[in-house]
């Protein structure tokens, strides 16, 4: 029920209402009108103030008038009256004193109202990092020194007051007691140093097991939809807020605190370079795109008041939105004729920055990267406009190695794929790296024409920067495209498909849920750490991966050449022969120049004529129909709507017949026709030509437009992730395209047959079967049949692209070659830092010394790993590389000297002795020896350190 308060004018301001809960009435009130609330509130506290401001004297003036009704007196207004007057404060002292006290608990309890909190959630959350963030550092220390002594309980030794926190464990929640510190900001650390964390900063009453955190880490990391309960969220939070500390240290002490020290160093495959090793032609391959899963929603759409965290949880790998902005003004925009008019919030993703039209390039390259953008853009999601204004970050922008490791990330900002982010993207790869590079763009054939035309351009082409269009994207752009910027035809791509932004997304995805109506930071953590765990998964398959490469190569080179060279004696062809057929190809895509204007006008001025001609037969038809009307009348008995149906087409067919030939006459004096064209007439049978191959180059448009859409939709029907309901609708969608494509191959074949000569015919299995769409580009040409020429012929087209196929296999194994070794060398120059920072550590430092320990014992499992598929790598038939380690380029060879190699460097064909297959330590360390123990004083030394971790406690 409801009942309403009523302000003084009779009017409803508000209403209360009481539903019963359970525990009580809940009453509420919900405000009616909350302009006019406010006018109200703010008027009641000019009176409050005022009110208090009186002196005795004007207050009872004041009484006096509100005795006689005049005025009725509100709550707050007498409320008001329990403060002194100012100057009057000292009205009840005494001798005795005290009453000053009296009287306030005497007006606190007269009014029974309690103090109110005027701090906002805000506020508290403010507070609530600073506090966190200023016992940060002794949290850190209390966590180091939790690890070490894992197996007993560790309290405080001073004596103070015991104090009870609610635990949560794996299994079990429970209250324990444990020993107060001499200030509450010891809780945490008394907590840390038993193994929790306390859910607040300061007076925690209930702390999270470090275990479960630890668990909860790793599961999230795989299950990143996993969500958390607020109090577990905040001791999660400082968990991860102390590994990032701990980071620091460790990296600061291994010498890996320098500026981008984790982009230089992401992947050892790609960026561990080596002296005197062979020359790739691009030293780095990487691929970038966009993704717009990764959202978050705007403030202002949310329910509730915005909370502030101005925690930042992103590493230097992130690049800020300011080094974004510098290419906001790039690219020129496009003429306002091109642009779709309408609200200035209408951003369009895509084509904004997309504007390649150059008066200094060919008309035949824009024209193909035009139509490359068209198809990018047609295959992407349909709601594009309007829906940037719900967020405020629209998804992220990532380029990865060849190997899967980030190298860069940027948020994209209220916008889709704008030419910013790749700019800032590849500007931040030219000045870290330094290095020739090989990147990888869906629509990289329009993207390098604005990066020379960019401030970037100059460098572009001092460091041999060079684009390139994924294997699966290719397959959606025209044929002139493919030959000029697919991998299998760019000389050192090698057999890279360069699609990992894609697989990396199909996982990433699983972070959305969790992270759009999530915080800034939290979005940031999350991405943070889930590209973190991907980092440290890809570089224990690394050896895997090129495994995986190298027998895919090899086996390449030994079936195909031997099916080219079958072909080749056939055929009677040679190595130059396939080049000469690529430039013949390239040539003749190129001829392939869009309609002049005289063409236009021939299908303007001949389809106006044919619709002409059908108005006037229609005409003369319903003439005759309404002539012969009375007679079909008497004879037929026509009457009502079949009369006035016969008089209005009498009517209708006439008038659009006289449009019609307005229409062409109007077209005839533009162009200067004097005799209008006939059925007799050269010119018309000319044009009917030029028509009848505009229809015929229609209908390969359509059947190309619908077999792409098939071709992606088949494509997300595989693709992991993708929802039930989803692949539903998709497996209801291709039925669909089946029955639109058997139609528009009908139309093909109907206009094929038009031509002169006509073209042959294509069965379902043809349209199905074909790689890609870019070979609809070959039949375009109605005036040959491309096919009689020698490089389209198909048994020269499958020798071409076995040729081209077995070349990028050939250059994939050299780049293997060149990654064994840098990954040998990497490997074993991690175990010399490591091993060298311990013992320096040893002393001065047993936490970290102990902490980097751990993550010595870790990297040697994974290494041990590493190398026994290395081993089997060079085991396989027809291999040419070796595993001999090297020296980095910049890196001192003296930093090993003296310090003995681990045992997997001696690469046995099994797991090395004395680990197990997973490359863990097996327990007879005492018959094998360990790793960097030289003689028995150093080995007394590590026994000691070893000691005193409490590892051999029990």
């Amino acid at each position: 029920m409801g009942t309403r308060s009523k302000s003084r004018k009779g009017l409803s301001s508000s209403v209360r209402v009481r539903a019963p809960n359970g525990f009580g009435r809940v009453v509420q009130e919900v405000r009616l009108n909350t302009q006019m609330a406010q006018r109200r509130e703010e008027i009641a506290k000019k009176r409050y103030d005022h009110l208090t401001s009186l002196t005795f004297e004007e207050r009872e003036v004041f009484f006096n008038d509100d005795a006689t009704g005049a005025t009725p007196m509100d709550v707050d207004e007498d409320l008001a009256f329990d403060h002194l007057p100012p100057g009057e404060e000292g009205f009840f002292a005494s001798n005795a004193g005290g009453e000053e006290e009296l009287c306030r608990t005497f007006f606190l309890s007269n009014n029974d109202r309690k103090r109110k909190d005027v701090r906002t959630r805000r506020d508290r959350r403010l507070l609530q990092n600073k506090e966190w963030a200023e016992q940060m550092l002794s949290l850190v220390d209390a966590f180091l020194d939790w690890q070490m002594s894992r197996s007993t309980e560790v309290h405080d030794t001073a004596q103070f007051d015991d104090w009870e926190v609610t635990t949560v464990d794996f299994f079990s929640r429970s209250r324990r007691r444990f020993n107060s510190g001499p200030s509450v900001d010891r809780a945490n650390v008394v907590l840390i140093r038993n193994g929790y964390i306390g859910s607040a900063p300061r007076s925690p009453t209930v702390a999270i097991g470090l275990q479960v955190l630890e668990a909860y880490h790793e599961m999230h990391a795989a299950c990143p939809r996993f969500s958390i309960q607020a109090q577990f969220r905040i001791a999660y939070d400082v968990y991860l807020a102390i590994r990032r500390c701990i980071d620091v240290r460790a990296n600061a002490a291994l010498h890996r605190d320098i500026p981008n020290w984790r982009m230089k160093n992401a992947c050892a495959a790609c960026l561990y370079a080596l002296e005197n090793e062979d020359p790739l032609t691009y030293a780095l391959q990487v691929s970038m795109d966009g993704n717009q899963s990764l959202k978050l929603v705007d403030d202002h759409f949310r329910r509730g008041p915005s909370l502030a965290d101005t925690r930042s949880g992103i590493s230097d790998i992130w690049l800020n939105p300011e080094e974004v902005d510098i290419f906001k003004n790039e690219v020129g925009k496009p003429q306002q004729s091109q642009r779709n008019t309408g609200d200035a919030h209408d951003i369009d993703d895509d084509i904004d920055w997309v504007n390649i039209a150059d008066h200094t390039d060919s008309a035949d390259v824009t024209l193909s990267t035009d139509e490359c953008v068209k198809r990018w853009r047609n295959a992407g999601p349909e709601a594009r406009k309007k829906m940037f204004a719900l967020f405020a970050v629209t998804g992220v922008f990532v380029c990865l190695c060849r190997h899967g490791q980030l190298l860069a990330i940027c948020d994209m900002i209220r916008s889709g794929e704008l030419m910013k982010y790749p700019l800032a993207i590849v500007d931040k790869l030219m000045r870290v790296l330094g290095v020739t590079v090989q990147v990888a763009y869906d629509i990289a054939c329009a993207f390098m024409k604005i990066l020379e035309r960019s401030s970037l351009g100059d460098r572009v082409q001092q460091q041999g920067l060079r684009g390139i269009v994924p294997a699966f994207h290719g397959h959606a752009h025209n044929r002139l495209c493919q030959v000029d910027w697919h991998p299998l035809y760019v000389a050192g791509s090698g057999k890279e498909d360069f699609e990992g932004c894609e697989r990396v997304f199909s996982q990433s995805n699983a972070l959305a849920s969790t992270t759009r109506f999530s915080s800034p930071f939290h979005r940031h953590q999350a991405i943070d750490e889930f590209f973190k765990s991907w980092a440290f998964v890809k570089h224990a398959e690394l050896a895997n991966f090129i495994h995986n490469n190298y027998r895919q190569a090899l086996k390449i080179v030994a079936e195909d050449s031997a099916t080219l060279r079958e072909l080749c004696t056939r055929l009677k062809l040679n190595d130059e022969d396939f080049e000469q057929y690529l430039q013949e190809e390239r040539a003749y895509l190129k001829n392939l120049v869009a309609e002049s204007p005289e063409v236009a006008f021939t299908v303007e001025y001949m389809e106006a004529l044919l619709r002409l001609d059908g108005a006037f037969a229609e005409s003369e038809h319903a003439k005759r129909e309404y002539q012969n009307l009375d007679a079909r009348i008497i004879r037929e008995g026509l009457r009502g709507r079949a009369i006035t149906n016969i008089k209005t087409r009498y009517v209708t067919t006439y008038t659009r017949y006289v449009d019609l030939h307005e229409h062409v006459r109007r077209i005839e004096e533009v162009h200067g026709i004097v005799r209008r064209w006939t059925k007799d007439s050269e010119e018309y049978k000319n044009g009917l030509v030029v028509l009848t191959e505009r229809k015929y180059r229609n209908a390969i448009d359509t059947l190309e437009r619908l077999l792409l859409q098939r071709l992606l939709e088949l494509t997300k029907l595989s693709m992991s992730g993708t929802g039930y309901k989803m692949r539903e609708k998709i497996t209801k969608a291709l039925k669909t395209r089946a029955t639109a494509i058997k139609k528009a191959l009908e139309e093909y074949n109907r206009r094929a047959a038009e031509l002169n000569p006509p073209r042959p015919s294509l069965s379902w299995s043809d349209v199905v079967d074909m790689v890609s769409v870019a070979e609809f580009d070959l039949l375009r040409d109605a005036r040959q049949d491309v096919r009689l020429l020698a490089w389209a012929q198909p048994a020269q087209r499958r020798a071409m692209n076995l040729y081209f196929n077995i070349k990028r296999a050939e250059e994939e194994i050299k780049r293997l070659n060149v990654e064994i070794r840098r990954l040998l060398t990497h490997m074993v120059d991690e175990h010399v830092d490591y091993y060298r920072t311990i013992r320096d550590n040893m002393v001065p430092n047993p936490p970290l010394a102990y902490e980097l320990s751990l993550r010595w014992r870790y990297s040697n499992a994974v290494n041990t790993e590493l190398a026994y598929r290395l081993q089997q790598t060079s085991e396989l038939p027809g291999f040419t590389g070796t595993l001999r380690t090297g020296h980095r380029v910049g890196r001192s060879p003296i930093l090993a000297d003296g310090i003995l190699l681990p045992p997997w460097v001696s690469l046995q064909t099994q797991p090395t002795e004395g680990f197990d297959a997973s490359g863990n330590e097996l327990e007879d360390d005492e018959e094998l020896g360990m790793e960097g123990v030289g003689n028995e004083d150093e080995a007394n030394v590590l026994i000691d350190y070893i000691d005193r971790l409490g590892l051999h406690s029990e």
